[in-house]
């Protein structure tokens, strides 16, 4: 039985940035946080990333930055804070050997491109690719969990993790397989912060939290809780991001509806996590 997820507040986005109407194509795909008052959204339609500030209301900080990238437009993005990166996802390409694989745009924070490197896992079909992305360090190691759902199993998702190559790429680590849920139709966003992770499925308006426990890669058992979202407007989720262990931050299309939206939530159930 999934619990309710409390709306915090919500605006969207083409009246939070300068220059943009109601008619401005803006389909989010992906968030996070740069830091406690902003967030970096990007669109799987732009080649651009978006600065917005947590209040949801005009701020002179809003705005829309370049990003140059393989691809047009990115599914996702995560944010490296020790070393001051954003890393920006690209679905799917076409490799030189002919194989579908997604790729990782890497940009300093002030919005400088470092380099784009590919994903080694081989991916089935271009709309079937890597639908979210996560950063994460673990001692001196440093990691990027990327969202895959199956494409010869409808239901299954799971998570290919990959690990910083000395030549500065991504190389395959491991991987985590999701349990496959009823309420969930597919998997279209990642969130993962205190090894608390947060998936979406964006066509059953549903969030699924559980804990990693990253020795052992797996999701802890009995630490599952599904939530929905608080009407089925919100059906076109496409990014989430942790704000606080309670709260998190979620963008949507708006092709559904015509209104491209960031919205706030929070958990409204405590949730407690058994330690792995």
């Amino acid at each position: 039985m999934s619990r309710k997820l409390e709306l915090i507040r919500e605006e969207k986005l083409f009246r939070l940035l300068p220059g943009r109407t109601k008619h401005s194509r803006l389909e989010a795909s992906g968030v996070a946080l740069l830091d406690d008052n902003t967030a970096l959204v990007v669109f799987d339609n732009l080649n651009q990333v978006a600065r917005i500030n947590l209040s949801f209301k005009r701020h002179a900080t809003n705005a829309l930055l370049p990003a140059p990238s393989l691809g047009s437009g990115f599914e996702d993005i995560s944010i490296d804070h020790r070393h001051r990166r954003v890393f920006c996802l690209v679905e799917s390409v076409e490799d030189f050997d002919g194989l579908l694989r997604g790729f990782v745009a890497e940009y300093d924070v002030d919005g400088h491109f470092i380099r784009c490197a590919r994903l080694p896992s081989r991916l089935a079909k271009a709309n079937k690719g890597f639908e979210g992305l996560a950063h994460l360090w673990q001692g001196s190691r440093e990691y990027l969990y990327a969202l895959c759902e199956l494409a010869h199993e409808p239901g299954k998702g799971r998570i290919e993790v990959f690990v910083r190559a000395r030549d500065g790429g991504w190389k395959t680590s491991h991987r985590i397989r999701l349990p496959k849920n009823p309420e969930f139709e597919d998997f279209a966003a990642l969130a993962y912060r205190d090894r608390c992770l947060a998936v979406v499925s964006q066509d059953s308006a549903r969030l699924w939290v559980a804990q990693i426990d990253e020795k052992a890669r797996a999701v802890v058992q009995g630490s599952e809780v599904v939530y929905r979202f608080p009407s089925k407007s919100y059906g076109n989720v496409e990014g989430v991001a942790w704000l606080d262990r309670h709260s998190l931050v979620a963008v949507s299309d708006g092709r559904r509806n015509g209104s491209q939206t960031a919205v706030q939530t929070r958990i409204k159930a405590s949730i407690f996590f058994g330690s792995p």
